[in-house]
């Protein structure tokens, strides 16, 4: 089933302006907190052990999760696919075209699942939650890190006049090294995102925060959301 969704990644400029920026940005919240944070999510997997990122971008997971595990990374746009397999291509990896709402893998086929920053750029949290528990094994763990719901006023500070219908938030936004030209933002409130992973079966038992504790910042800008499936 496709889903018709807009998906600005899609797009080859904005694609290129994501490659840009992810592969240029040094020293900020994903060297500091994410990616280490990954890393120690990701060691007790084995060898046999198949973890999936959906939502993989432009592949740079792949590599920070230093692990030896069988790694497949989802991702809708093409152009980031092949950019994933140009600089993170291993004989365990693999990257694949699909996205959050129709997975393109087996039902209870990983023993993990992750996804950073994806979350927020999705409108339908049923669905996504839906099949994120269906390729998980019953007891897999899942690993989600998103925007902050309590700093969502500070996320709309880094877009440039967005249009902003309901919970969504388009327009052009300033993140590190480079702007983004478009980017859609839904801004779900917690409790729905808790209600979307536990009514799938994907019991949260963690939550915690993550983001440049900058004094003029009430909130950490990013919040991490883990558990297992029920």
């Amino acid at each position: 089933m496709q889903h018709q969704e807009e998906n600005p990644f899609t797009n080859a400029q904005v694609a290129n302006e994501w490659i840009s920026s992810v592969e240029n940005e040094k020293g900020r919240t994903r060297d500091r907190e994410v990616y280490p944070y990954l890393k120690i999510w990701a060691s007790s997997l084995q060898v046999s052990n198949t973890v999936v990122e959906i939502g993989a971008g432009q592949g740079i997971c792949a590599e920070k999760l230093e692990s030896n595990a069988k790694y497949i990374g989802i991702e809708p746009s093409q152009i980031l696919v092949e950019r994933a397999k140009e600089k993170y291509s291993a004989p365990n990896r693999l990257f694949i075209v699909g996205d959050a709402y129709d997975v393109p893998l087996d039902d209870e086929s990983a023993e993990a699942v992750f996804s950073i920053n994806v979350l927020f750029h999705l409108e339908n949290l049923k669905r996504s939650s839906e099949e994120m528990s269906r390729i998980l094994k019953p007891q897999g763990k899942f690993l989600i890190v998103s925007a902050n719901p309590s700093a969502y006023e500070t996320w709309e500070s880094f877009y440039e006049n967005p249009q902003k219908e309901g919970k969504k938030l388009v327009g052009k936004v300033n993140i590190p090294v480079n702007s983004l030209s478009k980017n859609i933002m839904y801004q779900h409130s917690l409790e729905e995102i808790r209600s979307a992973l536990q009514d799938a079966g994907l019991h949260v038992s963690l939550i915690k925060y993550m983001g440049a504790k900058l004094e003029e910042l009430r909130d950490p800008i990013f919040i991490v959301i883990g558990g297992t499936k029920i």
